[in-house]
């Protein structure tokens, strides 16, 4: 069976990602192929993907033949979690219906192309009803103890293996119960649940509470679990503007965080905001970790790009500055809910794990959000994915 590990990354229509420019004034052809090309069959996962297995699902009496109401109006999946899983491949993909409601459902795929979705409402229990108590003393001190919320949106998650275990890591926003037309606060925390089997979910925490784009590392460091994260606060820590930087943060026990150290602060240019994408994946002397950066035009023209960052495994330092990878071409990316994104927030890897040190060979697929509308993906090597956060890839040698 090919799968989309078997895609070819040479050509545009059929073979991969290549872009092809002519000099107006010399007629040569100039190539570019990207580090990280997309699968030249479009989007993976959409919502007219999701209704017509469904509706295959119920002729074939796989499942009852009714849907449950949030997602029988379902307009979107986007942002998807990534894993292998017993040989096969699972997202834990984010929903958005008419009404806004979003949360996931879990897709199957035994080729990553395409895919058979449980029409369920991804069951994860005890989530809390108030935000983490420190998030509000960050988010706004004023607010009171006994301030009553709103559970809202749970949207992009991020999935890493660590052995037999998956750790999901996810957003929630919390809003306060405001009386309709009233002004109300929100704030976003990050949640934590592990599974082992993708059918029952246990929480674990709030382990990062008023933060954002959370993704574990897929170990222990010196006796640590490391994550890397966005707070939402625009406050000062040291030189940084948190609303704008990725720290990374250590525990032992995935309750109690520490932060550890600055790890990119945005500000300018393509990254004027930005923070995690993808979770990371480890190679013989590097980190690899997925990012995104926002480039802002105006007060409502945003455009969002997939990148990749390299951290050296000795200091936990970035070895360059975070480099974009996925840059927003297809319509698909470029018309939808928000315009102009692409946001990695999935990997899949060629041999069949999210753990453990990747080879340089090692094939590497990025599922992504396009537009906040569908899930595409692309292809890519973990050699490429190094050099192109090292600053120094090049397509013709660069496998």
């Amino acid at each position: 069976m090919q799968t989309i590990f078997d895609t070819v990354l040479s050509s545009r229509k059929g073979l991969g990602d290549i872009g092809v420019l002519v000099d107006p004034f010399t007629g040569k052809v100039n190539t570019c192929i990207p580090a990280a090309a997309r699968y030249p069959g479009g989007p993976v996962l959409k919502a007219a993907d999701f209704f017509d297995d469904a509706q295959r699902q119920m002729v074939r009496g796989q499942i009852e033949p009714k849907l449950d109401p949030r997602m029988a109006i379902l307009c979107d999946v986007l942002n998807p979690g990534a894993a292998h899983y017993k040989g096969k491949y699972l997202l834990a993909a984010r929903f958005a219906n008419i009404r806004r409601f979003t949360d996931h459902f879990l897709a199957e795929s035994e080729d990553g192309i395409h895919w058979t979705c449980n029409p369920r409402v991804l069951d994860l229990p005890d989530l809390p009803k108030a935000p983490k108590a420190s998030s509000l003393r960050l988010a706004n001190p004023n607010l009171p103890k006994d301030q009553l919320w709103r559970p809202g949106a749970m949207y992009d998650a991020r999935i890493t293996q660590m052995g037999d275990e998956y750790l999901i890591a996810m957003a929630v926003d919390y809003d306060t119960l405001e009386p309709e037309g009233k002004e109300f606060f929100n704030i976003c925390d990050n949640v934590l649940f592990r599974t082992r089997d993708f059918k029952k979910f246990e929480f674990v925490s709030t382990f990062l509470g008023n933060t954002r784009n959370g993704v574990m590392f897929p170990r222990k460091i010196d006796g640590y679990y490391w994550c890397a994260a966005r707070p939402n606060s625009f406050t000062q820590s040291g030189s940084a503007l948190m609303g704008q930087s990725t720290f990374l943060f250590r525990s032992k026990d995935l309750v109690d965080w520490e932060e550890v150290s600055l790890l990119f602060t945005a500000g300018h240019g393509w990254l004027c905001h930005g923070g995690p994408g993808f979770p990371p994946f480890e190679t013989e002397d590097y980190w690899v970790l997925g990012a995104h950066g926002v480039e802002i035009h105006g007060s409502h023209r945003v455009h969002y790009r997939g990148a990749v960052a390299v951290l050296d495994k000795k200091t936990m330092k970035l070895v360059a500055p975070p480099a974009p990878i996925l840059d927003p071409s297809e319509q698909y990316e470029l018309d939808g809910i928000v315009d102009n994104v692409t946001f990695p927030s999935g990997i899949l890897f060629s041999d069949g794990r999210g753990d453990g040190v990747k080879a340089p060979d090692t094939r590497v697929a990025i599922y992504y959000g396009g537009a906040d509308r569908v899930i595409g993906t692309a292809i890519s090597t973990v050699e490429r994915l190094v050099a192109a956060g090292l600053g120094t890839y090049n397509p013709f040698t660069n496998r």
